[in-house]
């Protein structure tokens, strides 16, 4: 077949997902194993339903993706010749067998058109956007999608382990799991457990001697030594410490699990705030709160197989280098691989929101669907809550607000989904969280209205109150840059705009004739309905709509304007909005500590919410994040003509210094006037630093409205970004002129410096290094200077000045306006 991302194959290859397949393979066992008195077949991952045949004979059946198997082969497995068959069976047929099984509907029954998707997912345990999304393919995958082995032994062996740490009385919990031979499982025997801390330059031991029976077993010890705390990015060091756990049986086999682990102590607050109404909502990390920066994350690619560690470490590293301290992983894809994600987020310091696996959907409450998920929310529980980036479980994405907003028509029927409902999330899930995980808060739903939403029979009337628990909120309508329209919410959990990913990833998935935003394959591949239309009329709002007669360039130019319009600029203007909002009240609402903008990375090429596209480069707006997350930064915004700039810290210090407001004209570099005025921006908040009416700023410097624009910054703290502000639409603008920018690059010490000069002052520059994998220090920038320096971090060893500059290509507005 050809590539399934090329053009129209996620409707010319269904025929894939609708059909049923056989995994065979062949192989031998060596002495050892056989000499062992039991054999196990262990399958970490299968997707979905398959009947697993070993040598003729079927061993078992898998229901679940997100299971473990374990098999018991002793009396099957042969030395010289095994044949081992995993037959699937359609995930898309076997869906709609279970839901014409159901006693009743349970919404949806299948995805919106324009998603060219796949029906009743919710009511199978599967990676629910493999059926389709509003930004992804619907390829409904089949088959192995982790490891496969054999694992004898003659007594007993070690198959799991974890821990947790209790902050009351310094007690670690060491949780194991131990498999047994059957033919002695009714007898006591000895089981010899030693535990082993690394911790840097001191060392602990744990010898335990115990007489135990099969399952789950769990150790306490109090640490004497004292340790090294693990905290978010940017709040201090990801201290880790390594955990070898070694079990020994009666007959002295030896099985071990070795993990690495992190002592920070999470709380979700949820407390009254003084001249407010509802409660706040935000989190304490090791006694500090923490505002909540980052995004959304999704699953990398449609196969699975094609996410490497590398491609994890790439999309946790640019959130890392954009201040994200923060991923929500969305509920509608995977419990994330081993090592892969949670792993890297543990070094990086990015705290994960983990949801489990339901999204946008009512779903089963019989029997047999709630003894599944209960397999898998213990078998996931265990084996991820050793991490310290997991701060907090969350039951589901958008099932409570769409249960009370009746987005599927269930308000005649309201009773019986909110039983369904409760019975899953309430009555299921959060007892088992609860029981094997109480370091970390649970959630029943995202968005909720936390403790109130519980009070309220775990449905509230209204999940997006801004006075409780965290808020989803998207507007496509509105000019997205009019700070009035936003919520003003305790926690922004999801927003945001789409965007087109460069022209260099489109033109691998599309021809020619696709090239313009009206095309045909343009209409097929942007899964959100009107999102072409929605992504122009914004543009609209701000700039001109590139028109002329060539048809690939108005595209390309309009592939750049969605980054830097339709994304760039709304997300900082409603990023900022939320990080002001941090210590201010609204009426009673606000006071704002997170935002986390709806997506971080993408399944394939096409129009998303994403701030890096499939690959990994990064979109305008994750260079506009890079700064909108700073530490330490400015936000400049009108307020009724008035010029209000604000501070917004992360910081646990005190900076004493002096805000400078510039005026500059379009026509040339010298400012036409300034104003300064000290300033001292407190720990941890938000602070009003300036404010002046924007006409006497103007008229101080003699400039009319379309021919200037101001720029912010700190005068003695260089690594605060400069911010601007415009008083004008961009499409007003007067003045802007050809640019001319010139760049030189250099390589010094391994680094990749370009430099750029310019004529005059240009608008929102872009660069761009088609087919070479890296990122640009800067971009997206004003170029307000007539000399940038740039720094080009190369993700690949090879790359050489000569094939750099040969790439490099530089856009601005001013080419285009």
């Amino acid at each position: 077949i050809q590539d399934p991302y090329y053009r129209f194959n996620d409707d010319n290859l269904k025929w894939i997902a609708e059909s049923n397949w056989s995994y065979t393979r062949t192989f031998q066992v060596d002495n050892e194993v056989m000499a062992q008195r039991e054999q196990w077949l262990v399958m970490e991952g299968i997707d979905t339903f398959a009947d697993v045949i070993l040598n003729g004979k079927t061993i078992g059946r898998t229901i679940n993706m997100f299971l473990t198997y374990r098999f018991n082969v002793t009396e099957i497995l042969q030395k010289h010749f095994n044949m081992l068959v995993v037959g699937f069976t359609s995930a898309v047929s076997k869906s709609k067998q279970c839901y014409s099984d159901l006693p009743y509907t349970v919404p949806p029954i299948c995805p919106p058109d324009v998603q060219h998707g796949f029906c009743h997912i919710n009511v199978i345990r599967k990676e629910q956007c493999s059926f389709s999304w509003d930004w992804g393919p619907g390829f409904a995958t089949q088959g192995i999608w982790k490891p496969i082995y054999l694992s004898a032994f003659n007594t007993s062996t070690l198959i799991g382990a974890s821990a947790l740490y209790n902050w009351g009385n310094n007690g670690v919990q060491l949780f194991c799991f131990i498999s047994y031979c059957l033919f002695i499982i009714l007898y006591f025997i000895y089981i010899f457990l030693t535990i082993f801390y690394l911790l840097f330059f001191m060392h602990y031991f744990l010898s335990i001697t115990e007489t135990i029976r099969h399952g789950s077993h769990i150790y306490n010890t109090v640490l004497k030594n004292s340790i090294s705390q693990w905290w978010p990015n940017g709040y201090g060091p990801q201290t880790l410490y390594n955990v070898s756990i070694h079990h020994n049986s009666s007959t002295f086999e030896t099985s071990s699990r070795n993990f690495r682990f992190g002592f920070r102590k999470v709380e979700l607050v949820q407390e009254p705030i003084p001249g407010s109404t509802g409660l706040s909502f935000y989190f304490r990390i090791n006694d500090v709160p923490v505002f909540a920066k980052g995004a959304n994350w999704i699953p990398a690619d449609s196969f699975k197989s094609r996410i490497t560690t590398e491609r994890f470490e790439n999309l946790l590293g640019s959130a890392r280098d954009a201040h994200m301290n923060m991923l929500r992983v969305w509920g509608g894809g995977v419990y994330e691989r081993q090592p892969g994600c949670t792993k890297i987020a543990d070094e990086y310091g990015i705290m994960l929101w983990q949801d489990f696996m339901f999204a946008c959907a009512m779903y089963p409450a019989n029997k047999d669907f709630l003894a599944n998920v209960t397999q898998e929310v213990e078998t996931q529980v265990e084996r991820l809550k050793h991490h310290p980036s997991i701060v907090i479980w969350a039951g589901n994405n958008e099932n409570e607000a769409a249960l009370a907003t009746n987005w599927y028509n269930t308000s005649s029927h309201f009773a019986r989904y909110k039983t369904d409902y409760v019975a899953l999330y309430a009555d299921t899930i959060m007892p088992i969280v609860q029981k094997l995980d109480p370091s970390r808060p649970f959630l029943t739903s995202s968005p909720t209205n936390g403790v109130e939403s519980a009070k309220e029979g775990y449905v509230a009337k209204n999940p997006y109150s801004d006075y409780y628990g965290d808020v989803h909120y998207y507007n496509y309508n509105d000019n997205c840059l009019d700070w009035t329209k936003f919520p003003k919410t305790r926690f922004a959990s999801e927003y945001g705009f789409q965007s087109w990913p460069s022209f260099e990833a489109i033109q691998q998935v599309s021809e020619p004739q696709d090239w313009t935003i009206t095309s045909n394959w343009s209409e097929h591949r942007n899964h959100h309905g009107s999102g072409n239309q929605e992504m122009l009329s914004q543009i609209s709002m701000h700039f001109q709509i590139p028109d002329s007669s060539n048809c690939t360039e108005d595209f390309i130019n309009t592939i750049y304007l969605t980054q830097v319009v339709m994304q760039g600029l709304c997300y900082k203007a409603q990023t900022e909005f939320y990080r002001r909002a941090r210590n201010h009240l609204f009426k009673g609402a606000g006071h704002t500590m997170g935002a986390l903008y709806w997506q971080l990375n993408d399944i394939w090429e096409a129009p998303t919410w994403s701030s890096t596209e499939y690959g990994g480069k990064w979109k305008a707006v994750h260079y506009f994040a890079s700064e909108f997350f700073a530490p330490v930064a400015l936000s400049a915004f009108d307020n009724d003509t008035v010029l209000e700039v604000y501070s917004v810290s992360d910081m646990g210090g005190v900076i004493n210094d002096t805000v400078i407001v510039t005026i500059r004209t379009w026509s040339g570099f010298t400012p036409v006037g300034a104003f300064s005025q000290p300033v001292s921006i407190p720990v941890h908040s938000a602070s009003n630093l300036f404010q002046e009416s924007i006409g006497s700023l103007l008229h101080y410097g003699n400039c009319p409205y379309k021919l200037c624009y101001l720029s912010i910054n700190l005068q003695n703290t260089p690594q605060v970004p400069v911010t601007h502000f415009f008083p004008v639409p961009f499409k007003t603008i007067d003045g802007l002129a050809d640019p001319n920018i010139k760049s030189v690059v250099k390589v010094s010490e391994n680094e990749f410096l370009l430099s750029l000069n310019a004529d005059s002052p240009a608008l929102f520059v872009w660069l761009e290094a088609s087919g070479i994998k890296g990122r640009f220090s800067e971009n997206a920038f004003v170029m307000y200077r007539p000399d940038f320096n740039i720094t080009f971090f190369s993700w690949t060893n090879d790359l050489t000045p000569e094939r750099l500059m040969a790439a490099l290509t530089v856009r601005s507005y001013n080419d285009i306006h």
